[in-house]
């Protein structure tokens, strides 16, 4: 049977994801603060934290944070309305200054997987990483892409699935992640 556990995270204080350096609590929850950490984009910032959070709620972060190395095949599963774009907007902006001078650090971060895969890499998430779209209901469709490859996919011992955007909500830009883990 698959279903999901109420571990869902939506902080409306996501400040942390605009921090170079992260706060005490940040950092104790990442356990090691990724090296790309000052370079990332505060969109995969606040992919990586929430996930970890959702983890922790779990009880997944015990003994250590790399779910592979504990025997867990764990996938994660984004929906999304724009994905990257609020990234690409910013490197379009660095490249029509001066295509010379186009940010490599914004670069990397363009596509809407990343901030997944920076996840992923951080907490030793193996399965599945990939992101969906959803102009209506981007959470919804991720939790039931997460249910569709447990039912799959019998390896799997759990998914997380999130909803993640960073874009612009009644003139005022917006950052969201919210998580669940799948079972």
């Amino acid at each position: 049977m698959v279903y999901s556990m109420n571990t869902e995270q939506n902080h409306n204080n996501l400040s942390y994801a605009f921090l170079r350096t992260p706060d005490a609590e940040t950092a104790a929850l990442l356990g090691e603060i990724p090296g790309r950490w000052g370079r990332m984009p505060p969109l995969c910032r606040a992919v990586v934290v929430e996930a970890g959070r959702a983890l922790k709620d779990a009880g997944l972060l015990e003994n250590g944070r790399n779910m592979a190395a504990k025997g867990k095949n764990v996938g994660l599963i984004g929906g999304s309305r724009k994905g990257s774009l609020s990234t690409d907007l910013d490197f379009a902006a660095t490249l029509s200054q001066n295509p010379k001078f186009a940010s490599p650090a914004l670069f990397g971060y363009t596509l809407p997987n990343i901030p997944l895969a920076e996840a992923a890499g951080h907490y030793g998430l193996v399965g599945p990483v990939y992101a969906v779209f959803d102009s209506n209901n981007p959470f919804d469709a991720a939790r039931q892409e997460a249910k569709r490859l447990l039912q799959m996919q019998k390896d799997l011992s759990l998914m997380l699935a999130c909803e993640f955007d960073y874009l612009d909500h009644d003139g005022q830009m917006k950052l969201f992640a919210t998580f669940t883990t799948v079972y």
